[in-house]
Formats: C-alpha cells, structure tokens, sequence
C-alpha cells in the first residue's frame, strides 16, 4: 500500500458525474474506506489484510526496486535501513487500521480507530481475504459472487531478502500493534466465511490448477496500462 497513490482515487471519483458513477460496477484499489458514500447506486467491500511485518517490509523493498518513488533516491543514496525506516515514515504504521477505518491518522492511530476498522469489517465487508492465503481468499471471492476465473498466475512471488534482525522485527511491530489485532480479527472473519464454502473452495482450489496462465498479449497489455498510470499519477503529483 503506497499512500501516495492513494490520495487521488477519491478525488477523481467525485468529480464524475453522477450518472457515469451510477454506472460503475467496480472500485479497485488502496483507498480509505467510505468511497462508497460516491456510489449512488450502493456497494459493498473486499479487502485483502497482509500479515503487518510483512507488509512494512514488503513496502521498503519495493520502493528499493522503483527508481521513480519519491523515496527510492533517498533510501537508496543514504542507505536507510529498516528502523530508520520506521522512524521516517510515521504515515506507514498501522496503515491497515487507517484505511479499513477510514480515518488518514498519519500515523497517529489510537483504539478508537482500531475498534471502528473492526467494526466496518463486520457491517460492510462482504469478503476479508489474507494476502498469506490468497488463492483461498481468491476462490473464496469467486463462489461469493459467482465470478469466473478466465485466467491466472502469481506475479506477486518475491526473491529471497535479506534476513531481517529481530531488533528491527519487534520494532515493526510496535509501530504496527493495531494493526497486528486488525490481522488477526480479520484472520476469524476470513475462517468463519470460509467455513461456510468450504466444499465450494476446495473444489474451485482443484479448478485453478487448470486455469490457463494470460496470453502473452495480455501480459504486455496489463503491464504496459500500469506503466502508464503509475507515469501519469506521478506527474499529476508533480504539477
């Protein structure tokens, strides 16, 4: 999750009419929760939680890898490790909590907070999936809606990273506490939808095995659009 690809999602939804956003049928992206309230037609949500260590380090290594992140430069040339990276970053921590709540806390989430992502968990979150379990949470998603798979494959497997020090493990999460409880009630809501289809996802779990992987024109395709509104997000930011 990248809060600066966040901020424009919302905005840009307000800003169409009425009638083109009475049309839509899906929202995909990290926004903060009540995007809903620009959908006159009504909605419900599917998130997919991550477990919080691996989230915080999945971001730090991702920005390593994206020469044009507005920190990658500075990480980079100034080599921050992990817990310098806590330290900089405030608006990362416990930013599950954050959206799931809707509330921008820059980092300063309280139980307050915590207790309204759990509550909206409950009322508004048709599907709570875990990152760790995704072809489960994937299939669990498909028998909920009725969705076909037409194709698939894991893009998201990363290498081998460096071994992590404890130090610096128990630092994450004691910047992440709620966020941690957040995980972990989301884990029972994930078990207890997934009790209930369980025949149905492990029959679909069997399916996937045969689902084709994308064309390779497919590939380019959806690897090139997001090449592009990356490029065009940042230069919005820049203006």
């Amino acid at each position: 999750m990248d809060p600066y690809r966040i901020r424009a999602t919302p905005e840009r939804l307000k800003q169409l009419p009425e009638a083109r956003r009475r049309r839509l049928r899906m929202v995909r992206g990290h926004f903060y929760y009540g995007i809903h309230e620009y959908l006159p037609q009504g909605a419900t949500y599917i998130t997919m939680l991550r477990e919080p260590v691996a989230r915080f380090l999945s971001a730090y290594y991702f920005l390593q890898r994206r020469p044009l992140h507005p920190m990658h430069r500075k990480v980079k040339s100034e080599r921050i490790g992990v817990e310098d990276f806590i330290r900089l970053t405030p608006q990362r921590q416990n930013l599950q909590c954050s959206l799931i709540a809707g509330i921008k806390s820059n980092g300063k989430c309280e139980e307050s907070t915590l207790e309204i992502a759990k509550e909206n968990l409950v009322k508004s979150f048709s599907i709570v999936g875990l990152s760790e379990r995704f072809e489960e949470s994937l299939m669990l998603i498909a028998k909920t809606f009725d969705w076909q798979i037409p194709f698939y494959e894991n893009r998201k497997v990363s290498k081998t990273r460096p071994k992590i020090e404890p130090s610096a493990v128990e630092m994450i999460k004691e910047h992440n506490r709620l966020d941690l409880e957040l995980y972990e009630f989301g884990k029972g809501l994930f078990e207890s939808s997934l009790a209930k289809k369980k025949s149905e996802v492990t029959g679909g779990l069997a399916e996937l095995r045969t689902v084709p992987k994308p064309s390779s024109i497919e590939s380019f395709y959806r690897s090139t659009v997001g090449a592009g509104r990356f490029l065009m997000t940042k230069i919005a930011s820049a203006v």
